[in-house]
């Protein structure tokens, strides 16, 4: 075997072993920075659970849930004011978050106990709507209830928006068991995958547009 035989197969055999080595590591790799998008914070009891718009109606299942545990002592249900469907029901239909008060309500949680801010378009948003009503009402700690895979970019966005408030945040989801979302080989379910690729792209929205980092 010539000189320039031995060297072609030497470069053969270090990209072979590169790219083996490159799939036993891509899906740890992967499963690692889905896991490290969901974040949870401990906490005995809050004045109110801020549940953001969005996730099928799974987030208010968590709300409730911890409403039913006695974990917080009201719901506020944030997200836009656009009407639901409209395009069947027409301009006067329900919204979204009017929608979430009703089934909040018929599971259980007194009206009284039930607040509904609309109005906002983005996690952003919503925690600023959370801050003013959190100051209007003389809350002093939150719990914000979201998806898995959105709980560090909320946990940065509340942070940074009710940084120096007083008011303390923390950041719940419903169990990955029971939740629709599932970091665990995320790239094999389109659901996932686009949760994890939305998230990615909005982390680094956030870091420009509002100086929010996700390790905040």
């Amino acid at each position: 075997m010539g000189r320039k035989t031995r060297k072609a197969w030497i470069w053969i055999l270090t990209i072979l072993g590169a790219l083996v080595l490159l799939r036993l590591l891509a899906s740890p790799m992967l499963n690692a920075y889905a896991n490290w998008l969901i974040v949870e914070d401990p906490f005995e009891h809050t004045d109110a659970t801020i549940t953001l718009s969005g996730a099928e109606g799974e987030r208010l299942a968590a709300a409730i849930q911890l409403f039913r545990a006695d974990k917080t002592d009201r719901l506020v249900i944030v997200g836009p004011d656009a009407p639901f469907l409209k395009v069947y029901s027409g301009e006067d239909s329900l919204s979204q978050g009017e929608a979430k008060r009703r089934i909040a309500v018929k599971k259980g949680v007194p009206d009284s106990l039930v607040t509904l801010v609309l109005g906002a378009q983005s996690t952003h948003d919503e925690a600023t709507t959370a801050i003013a009503a959190a100051r209007e009402n003389g809350w002093t700690s939150l719990t914000v209830v979201t998806s898995p895979l959105h709980t560090r970019r909320a946990r940065a966005t509340f942070r940074k928006v009710f940084e120096g408030s007083g008011i303390s945040i923390a950041v719940y989801h419903l169990p990955i068991e029971r939740s629709s979302q599932n970091p665990d080989h995320w790239w094999h379910r389109e659901n996932d995958t686009m949760a994890v690729l939305t998230e990615s792209i909005k982390i680094g929205f956030y870091a420009y547009r509002y100086g929010i980092w996700p390790w905040s």
